[in-house]
This record gives structure tokens, C-alpha cells and sequence, in this order.
């Protein structure tokens, strides 16, 4: 069908009518008309007129694809009726079709109006001006459909675009689906995404579909920066959409063959006023004209810019957290090894004790030295239990009490004496801000016990309880059921440095309070918030 039917572009006219006298009134009816040029091919059969179509071997070198209207009689002598109508519809589906019929079949040329002819003309009841007006409305009115339904196509491949922007998290396949969704849905011919690599007019990435030939040597020379020379306009240009006139610029193109005929819009994909890219697409030179179609293009293109800027950051963010994680990694391992080292430099500050009270002439110097060790041990604990633990950050008070009770009871043999021990210890991680006071408050109060709560050599027991309210306080509570303390004994007077440091440690470090239960031997209650 031709671009425009107005005065200067002449309008090619099939007519297919097997009555000589009427073939010589619209002939003649045509060629009055003032307004515009027609030229007319004459079939007399309806084989010969689908013959004409198909092959295009008009005499007056009127190519098929050329045919602006049919003109059909459906009384022919070798069809009749609607199956002149169908015959003729499925071999030019896109080319108007004005019905001619007799007055007797009107109901007739009225189904075939129904069926997808543009207008129907009883013989003998029209004029020239009737003939022209029905045939120009007929291509106006056929055109104006393939408009829409060009634009119903671009439309669902604008929607395919979107869900697949909904869907694809990786650059590369967001971008094939959308080239693809372009074309299957008929809207345009072929269609590309070059996305720019960080320096120089090279492409990183190009993308296309709707090619009918390997197209492996265009994307190889876009991406070593030989472009053609609508590409190279474009990066060079701020214009946010530009239209191709193939005719004149890509004589000397190595695509050349491949765009003959047809026009090409090349739109800069951008977001925030950042290139990202080009969107290439290959199309009518009627949809490149539209105004309507540029917009719609243009929305295609700032949708995949909003898309690429989106996958950009969410590749930013994953490179952000896999910088922290091995970041966090290095710092887990050098971590790990600082404990060990301490632990390790704890062992030898212990055993360096040892050795000295191994050494030592009095009793008194003895059991300074082991509580001084006992304490070192405590803390190294701690120290071995977090570098052997998955968390850096919190110890399992249970096996802590569990190992700590070992080694006090190996420190502090009680004789014959059978102590059992009893331990009540919540399932609860504690930071080491708040394990490490309160390790050593334990081991402080157990060797207390151990030490003088079963001197008499009578069988007993030692108990360590550690709960969590829902309110975060922390009720810690060891006792024994030995001797008890001396009547009228006060803690704030106490000479011992175990002791001592037990309310310095509960008061100063862990903020709480400090009750001693002297009944059935002795129980120290503590209660603090973690």
C-alpha cells in the first residue's frame, strides 16, 4: 500500500469485473476525477486476479505489493458470492477491498462487508465521485488499522519488556528477552541493546534479535568500537532519539544490506541523565514518522534504563557484601588468633605460677599463687572457648561452669571428702563483656567453697545456677551446702582478695546487687542486667 493517497501520489487501483460495460464506466469514472491519479489494472476472472496478486505481473507494471484498493464484482463467471469475497481477502489480506454488486444481491455485499470488506457499491446506483470517496475511505479506513494494530503489537511487546524487567536480575538476558519481545511480537523488524564499555566508543555488550543472517561480525566490530555511521552520530549527539535516513547514510555501511529499506531509530538509553547505552531498532519508515510510535519507543528505552540502573545497584550491593563478608572473614580469623594467643599467653603466665608456688617455703605463698593461677585459668577460658567457638562474640556459659568445676576440683583435691557438684546453667549466649566478670566471679566462689566449705572432710555438694528473666536480668547464684561462714561475717570487711574482687566485679563491672545467704551452709546471690 502506498505512504499517502492525496493529489500527487497516484493511486493503484485492481479492478476485478468479468462485464466489459461496467469495467469502461469506472475506468472512466476514475479517470475524471480531479483530485486524484488513479491507475487502473483490469483482471475479468477471479484466477486471474489472484494470479495478480500473487505474482505481480500487472500489465502496466503495477506491482502486488503496490495494489492501494481492489475494486471486486462478486458475480464472476468463475466464482460467485462470498467465496469471491474469501478467495480474494485471504490472498490480500492488507489491501482494502471495495465489494461491487448488483441491486438483487445488496444482503450479499452486505455479509461481505461483515466478513472484512471495506464498503460495498450496487451497480447502478453510483457515480464517480461515490466510486473515488468509497475507495480513498476504504485505504484510509485499512490503514488506520494497521496502525492500531501495528501499535497493539508494539504495546504487548512494551508489557513482554516490563515483566521481563519484573523478572531477569542479569544484564545480558534482560536485555536478549527484550530485543525478542520487539520482534515476536511483530512490532519491528530487528532490534538491538549496545551497552558502552568504560572507555573509549566501544561496546561491552551487544544484544540484538530479528537478524536473518550471522550477525557475529556487527557485534564483533561494535564491540572493538567500528560503528556504523548512524551508531556514530548518535554517541556523539545529545539528541535523545534520532531517525535514520537509510537512503543517505548508509550507502557505505556494512550493514547496508541488511537495512535496505527500511528505516532505523536509534535511542540513547539513559537514566538520570547517565548513558547506559543505545536501543537500535529496525522498522517502517510509517512507524518511524509517527509521532505516537517514537514516544512509545522512547518509553521502551527509559523502562530498560530504569531496569539497567536498578541491576547496577544491585550488583553494587552484592560486591558491598562480599567486600564486608570477606572483610569480616579476615577479621574472624585474626580474631580467632588473637584469643589463641592469649589463651596461649595465659597458659604460660599460669604455668609460670605454678612453677613458683612448686617453689615456695610457706603455705601462704602457696595459696596465693595457685588462687592467682586459678584466676588466669579462668580467663583463658574464656579466651580458649571463643576461639573455638562459631560466634566470636558470646560464650556458652554452661560449658564454661562445666570445664571451669574440672579444673578447680583438680586444683583443690577436698580428701576423702565426696563433693558432687550441681549445675543449673541457662541455654543462653552471653557477650564476652558480661561472661568474663562473671567467669571469674564463679571461679572465685567455687574455690572459696572448695577451699573452706568441706574442711572437716564431710561429703557435700556445690551448686551453680545462671537464669535469664524475659526482662534481660541475670540472676547468678552459688552455694554450698558446707560449714557455712562465721557468725557476724561481713563481705565489705572481708581481708581476702577473693572476696574483695567478688564485689568489685559485681558492682563496679557488672552494676548489680550482692546477697550472701548464710543458712545450711553458704549461698552469694547475684543479680545484674545484661
Amino acid at each position: 500500500m502506498s505512504e499517502e493517497t492525496s493529489d500527487a501520489t497516484p493511486v493503484n487501483v485492481l479492478l476485478i469485473e468479468d462485464d466489459p460495460g461496467d469495467a469502461q464506466m469506472i475506468r472512466e469514472m476514475l479517470a475524471d476525477s480531479e483530485e486524484t491519479i488513479f491507475n487502473m489494472e483490469l483482471a475479468d476472472r477471479l484466477s486471474t486476479g489472484l494470479a495478480r496478486i500473487a505474482d505481480g505481473s500487472g500489465g502496466d507494471g503495477v506491482g502486488d505489493d503496490n495494489i492501494d484498493v481492489i475494486l471486486l464484482d462478486l458475480s464472476l463467471p468463475d466464482s460467485h458470492g462470498l467465496d469471491t469475497f474469501t478467495s480474494t481477502y485471504t490472498q490480500a489480506p492488507n489491501v482494502p477491498i471495495v465489494v461491487l454488486n448488483d441491486l438483487c444481491d445488496k444482503e450479499l455485499a452486505i455479509q461481505a462487508v461483515q466478513r472484512g470488506a471495506q464498503d460495498c457499491l450496487l451497480k447502478g446506483q453510483v457515480d464517480g465521485g461515490t466510486v473515488v470517496r468509497a475507495m480513498r475511505y476504504a485505504i484510509e479506513r485499512m490503514r488506520a488499522m494497521a496502525h492500531i494494530e501495528h501499535l497493539n503489537s508494539v504495546l504487548m511487546a512494551i508489557r513482554s519488556v516490563n515483566q521481563s524487567i519484573m523478572v531477569e536480575k542479569e544484564r545480558e538476558d534482560l536485555l536478549r528477552k527484550a530485543c525478542d519481545a520487539l520482534i515476536e511480537a511483530r512490532g519491528y523488524d530487528t532490534a538491538w541493546i549496545g551497552l558502552p564499555a568504560a572507555e573509549g566508543e566501544a561496546f561491552s555488550t551487544v544484544v540484538g534479535s530479528g537478524f536473518r543472517e550471522d550477525v557475529s561480525r556487527f557485534y564483533m566490530r561494535m564491540m572493538d568500537g567500528d560503528h556504523p555511521p548512524c551508531i556514530r552520530e548518535a554517541l556523539g549527539s545529545d539528541e535523545f532519539l534520532a531517525i535514520v535516513d537509510r537512503s543517505v547514510e548508509c550507502k557505505d555501511c556494512f550493514l547496508k544490506d541488511v537495512c535496505t529499506g527500511r528505516a532505523a531509530a536509534i535511542i540513547r538509553v539513559e537514566h538520570a541523565g547517565r548513558f547506559l547505552g543505545l536501543l537500535a531498532i529496525s522498522l517502517t519508515p510509517e512507524a518511524a514518522a509517527d509521532e505516537e510510535e517514537k514516544e512509545l519507543m522512547m518509553g521502551v528505552a527509559g523502562d530498560i534504563a530504569v531496569a539497567l540502573h536498578n541491576i547496577g545497584l544491585e550488583e553494587a550491593r552484592k560486591r558491598a557484601e562480599e567486600q564486608i563478608e570477606a572483610s569480616l572473614k579476615e577479621k574472624e580469623v585474626l580474631l580467632r588468633e588473637i584469643h589463641h594467643r592469649v589463651k596461649n599467653n595465659l597458659q604460660i603466665v599460669s604455668s609460670l605460677l605454678n612453677m613458683q608456688a612448686l617453689i615456695a617455703r610457706d603455705q601462704d605463698t602457696v595459696d596465693v599463687l595457685s588462687e592467682s593461677r586459678n584466676r588466669i585459668n579462668a580467663m583463658a577460658l574464656i579466651h580458649a572457648q571463643l576461639y573455638e567457638s562459631k560466634n566470636l562474640s558470646e560464650i556458652d556459659m554452661r560449658d564454661f561452669v562445666d570445664r571451669l568445676i574440672g579444673q578447680l576440683f583438680q586444683s583443690y583435691p577436698v580428701g576423702d571428702a565426696r563433693i558432687i557438684p550441681v549445675i543449673h546453667v541457662a541455654d543462653h549466649p552471653f557477650p564476652i563483656s558480661i561472661a568474663l566478670p562473671a567467669g571469674l566471679i564463679i571461679n572465685e566462689l567455687l574455690t572459696n567453697a572448695l577451699r573452706h566449705a568441706f574442711s572437716k572432710g564431710n561429703d557435700g555438694q556445690v551448686e551453680v545456677t545462671l537464669s535469664v528473666s524475659d526482662s534481660g536480668k541475670v540472676s547468678l547464684t552459688v552455694s554450698d551446702n558446707g560449714v557455712g561462714v562465721p557468725e557476724g561475717f561481713n563481705m565489705g570487711e572481708s581481708k581476702t582478695l577473693g572476696l574483695r574482687l567478688v564485689k568489685i566485679l559485681v558492682e563496679d563491672q557488672l552494676q548489680g546487687n550482692l546477697r550472701l545467704i548464710s543458712e545450711r551452709g553458704t549461698t552469694f546471690n547475684i543479680e545484674f542486667e545484661t
